[in-house]
């Protein structure tokens, strides 16, 4: 088993779905570092929703060659900036 790196993660075939349309497609885990949460949580204590980015890369199991989507998770990216102001405030 690969080692795991800190938030990253899988998103594969769901193997359980059984034709049942109201299961998922793909189903995967993610792993998020203690720290960043932490970080996310003081930073936004009075925001109830906290918004990440999520990144995605087609990978291939190289033992079973079934493919599967490679996960990165960040905080999102700030908006572009206009010259003399600060992307984050209204």
């Amino acid at each position: 088993m690969a080692e795991q790196r800190p938030n990253s993660g899988t998103l594969g075939k769901n193997r359980y779905k059984e034709g049942k349309e109201n299961r998922p497609d793909l189903i995967g885990n993610i792993h998020v570092d203690r720290n960043m949460l932490i970080d996310l949580l003081s930073k936004y204590k009075d925001s109830p929703l906290i918004n990440l980015r999520v990144s995605a890369w087609n990978k291939q199991n190289n033992s079973t060659g079934e493919g599967f989507l490679g996960l990165a998770v960040s905080e999102p990216m700030p908006p572009k900036q206009e010259a003399g102001k600060n992307p984050w405030e209204q």
